[in-house]
């Protein structure tokens, strides 16, 4: 699976006029060019006289990307308006997992790639081989229309994928990057048996901390911890696998805040929030009134994804 770079707007970009943000939406909705056309004018826009392309050149400028025929990349204007909060559309209610096949496709063409060039550049297959990921995806995500209308009922999954992160509560996304640099970090591997991971990673965090360099609370990150991988074991391996392992990491910033980062191996996470607040378990509620600020985010390295908790410096335990 591809992590997408956020894309940036070109400097000194001019904002996207009301009748390029309404062309955006419908096609997002997965109007066809006529449809849009006609929809633009009954609500009594004034078309350029050469139809949509002028509309669709305009908006690719403003949003950083420069195609040859940008009204063919109706997909990834969508993706990039509601990178920078100019979609005027509600965020969709997603599914809350996609195969890496169709997630990939689909990324493939928030980034601006078609059906052929995906297949023949980026995977070197057959062209049938991806118009059947595009069937799937199209069923997967409730009957999409078009490429446009596929990556915006997509979003809840593609934003999820962007770095650095788009935040959204719409989409149930927390920031999940750090600014402050890294000043010291230590990973581990724990067991996928429940009990087993919970005290192997008290005792390492406890033991951790002095080498980390870590003068903050011990026991509230011991318990951080522990609650981060009983959360991790439960929900995030497949049949709790004995074969199977979760990553304990444990960093310290610059600015002397603890990063404590639990990956395990399913790169889905719904409903977040209301995990954060309890309504799904009482764990991340337990990291979050034990003082951390929680996140989570696709692994960039694997299949999987990663719960962060970050405590900031406070009463040191005696």
């Amino acid at each position: 699976m591809t992590v997408l770079v956020r894309p940036e707007l070109p400097a000194g970009a001019a904002p996207l006029s009301a009748l390029e943000r309404r062309a955006l939406a419908l096609a997002a909705l997965g109007q066809g060019g006529a449809e849009i056309a006609g929809n633009l004018a009954q609500e009594k826009y004034r078309l350029p006289p050469d139809g949509l392309g002028p509309i669709w050149s305009a908006a690719a400028k403003k949003l950083g990307t420069a195609r040859s025929r940008p009204q063919g990349r109706q997909p990834e204007l969508v993706f990039r308006a509601r990178v920078h909060g100019v979609l005027d559309l509600p965020d969709p209610e997603g599914t809350d997992w996609l195969p890496p096949d169709v997630l990939g496709y689909v990324q493939a063409l928030a980034r601006g790639r078609t059906l052929k060039g995906y297949a023949w550049d980026d995977l070197h297959t057959e062209v049938w081989e991806v118009e059947e990921i595009a069937r799937q995806a199209r069923k997967l995500l409730g009957g999409a229309t078009t490429q446009a209308n596929l990556v915006y009922r997509a979003l809840p999954q593609l934003l999820r994928t962007v770095q650095p992160p788009v935040e959204s509560a719409e989409a149930g996304l927390l920031p999940t990057v750090w600014s402050s640099p890294i000043a010291a970090s230590l990973q581990t591997d724990l067991p996928s048996e429940e009990i087993g991971a919970v005290r192997v990673g008290r005792v390492w965090i406890r033991s951790m901390l002095p080498v980390l360099g870590w003068m903050g609370p011990t026991l509230q990150a011991a318990e951080v911890v522990a609650r981060l991988v009983s959360n991790g074991v439960r929900h995030g391996l497949p049949d709790h696998a004995k074969t199977h392992t979760l990553l304990l990491r444990a960093a310290v910033d610059e600015a002397g805040h603890l990063l404590v980062d639990v990956t395990d191996l399913n790169p889905s996470f719904p409903d977040f929030k209301a995990a954060v607040r309890g309504e799904r378990g009482r764990g991340l509620r337990q990291v979050a009134q034990l003082g951390a600020a929680v996140s989570w985010f696709l692994h960039h390295e694997g299949p999987g994804k990663t719960v962060r908790a970050v405590l900031s410096l406070g009463p040191v335990d005696l």
